[in-house]
């Protein structure tokens, strides 16, 4: 009797572990999803609330042509993979999308790096690993125009 308590006290103490992981993946590709809806509607100041304080100027200024120049057509969640602590996850997103002012149809592979922040994960850090780079370019300067207008 003695040990079917055990075993069954070791079964419920294993399980918790496995819905407890399940919860932060859960939380974790929620999160996902929401970032890359907001930013693919143009609504960069929403989806900046979901990434890590040290990275949001960073991302403001890598997002700003977003709904201006770059017209996301659709973002595409190809991979996640939580890191075994369940404290951070890497995650591929695939995004077409057009330059508004050529009307082309370009593509770009972001990968994201999630932390947890609290009881929630938070966007750190992405970039481009295959594709067009020019989605995530930082935005001209006035001095940059100036040159090019001269040239």
């Amino acid at each position: 009797m003695r040990l079917i308590v055990c075993v069954a006290l070791i079964v419920l103490g294993l399980s918790g572990c496995i819905f407890q992981n399940l919860s932060a993946t859960r939380r974790l590709t929620d999160q996902v999803y929401a970032l890359n809806d907001e930013t693919r509607w143009g609504r960069v100041d929403l989806a900046s609330q979901r990434v890590a304080p040290d990275y949001r100027v960073a991302f403001l200024q890598r997002h700003h042509a977003w709904g201006r120049h770059f017209q996301i057509a659709d973002t595409d969640l190809t991979n996640v993979v939580m890191n075994p602590d369940s404290d951070g996850a890497t995650s591929l997103i695939a995004v077409s999308w057009y330059d508004q002012r050529t009307m082309t149809l370009h593509g770009t592979v972001l990968e994201q790096t999630w932390t947890r922040l609290d009881d929630h994960y938070v966007l750190e850090s992405e970039r481009i690993v295959d594709g067009d780079e020019r989605l995530l370019a930082p935005p001209e300067t006035e001095d940059d125009d100036r040159v090019a207008v001269a040239e």
